[in-house]
């Protein structure tokens, strides 16, 4: 076998269908499995993926008995892959061409191969920046404070690579979680993804073990897919939950790969932007001529009250979950 694709649905039935029916349809001609790992939805998935699965010999599902995030539920399919290569796809994307071409590159890298993304667009066909350099310190804080007024600068810019074409294979720090190939000798060696990271940086946290370890993790334009956004997680609008675990993930993220000072110096950073920043929204929510403006800025305030209160109270495991030993070359 030589690919295992990973698709992680919670309440995504259309979704999933949709993107099921279009690796059908993509032409790919190596061999290939899928692996459903359902968060017990409750639209209608179940009964429905229990009917594909009695009747379509190359799907497979996983029903886990509670939502514990995206990267579990992409954990729990795991030890049921077959393949030589695991795909994590998401559930909410439209693979346009054969996968073959994805994994003859993972082929040609041969033992150095960690992680590999393809070729990935937006609804419109536009390119979806999928790829990162390494994250910085700058980048964390503007994350979690610039992005309020969206703001994207000249260091994010670079970060992001905004200004590359994704027209060429390269090395990149990490690629996107919706359309990631691993190798399982890698996972293997490496672990799956961090169980303590319900959501966000999740696969960013896998490429760093992978390149921390002597992998590559490199993009390809190749195999490309369009990426809808969002499908089984889009809450409708920036929330207490959103932003909670969007900071926690970033600073677990910084204490195990930046290290705990950048990962305090982050807290302090990000803490004291956002109390001027909450007082502006606060003032703004209480003059502002139009009404939706009003409610728009004390919504954001409240959300920063909120977070400049439990931010101090975030707290985290003693050490990550995995310990392994650089690949020998």
């Amino acid at each position: 076998m030589d690919l295992s694709i990973v698709l992680v649905n919670t309440n995504g039935k259309t979704l999933t269908e949709q993107c099921i029916r279009t690796i059908e349809q993509s032409g790919t001609r190596r061999s290939y499995e899928i692996i459903v790992a359902d968060n017990v939805s409750t639209d209608g998935s179940r009964e429905w993926l229990r009917q594909l699965e009695a009747t379509n010999p190359r799907v497979r599902v996983v029903y886990n008995t509670e939502n514990r995030g995206f990267g579990v539920a992409n954990n729990s399919a795991v030890p049921y892959c077959r393949g030589r290569y695991v795909l994590f796809l998401n559930n909410d994307t439209l693979v346009l061409e054969p996968l073959d071409a994805l994994v003859a590159v993972a082929d040609r890298l041969g033992p150095r191969c960690g992680a590999l993304g393809g070729r990935v667009l937006n609804a419109d066909k536009t390119i979806q920046y999928t790829c990162r350099l390494p994250y910085t310190l700058p980048v964390l804080i503007s994350s979690l404070t610039l992005a309020f007024a969206r703001v994207r600068p000249p260091w994010v810019r670079r970060q992001e690579l905004r200004d590359w074409d994704y027209a060429s294979e390269r090395g990149v720090a990490m690629v996107s979680g919706c359309y990631i190939l691993v190798p399982r000798t890698v996972l293997d060696h490496v672990g799956v993804f961090d169980p303590n990271i319900f959501l966000f940086y999740e696969e960013t946290d896998l490429c760093y073990r992978i390149k921390d370890a002597g992998y590559a993790v490199r993009y390809a334009p190749v195999s490309t897919i369009i990426h809808l956004g969002g499908g089984s997680t889009r809450s409708g609008g920036l929330s207490e939950r959103w932003l909670n675990q969007a900071t926690w993930s970033s600073r677990y993220f910084a204490r195990n790969h930046l290290g705990p000072l950048q990962a305090r110096l982050l807290a302090v950073a990000v803490w004291l932007c956002w109390a001027p920043m909450w007082a502006f929204f606060a003032l703004v929510g209480l003059v502002a001529p139009q009404k939706q403006r009003r409610t728009a800025f004390r919504h954001r305030a409240r959300l920063l009250r909120h977070m400049l209160a439990a931010m101090p109270r975030q707290r985290f495991p003693a050490k990550p979950p995995f310990a392994y030993a650089p690949r020998r070359v």
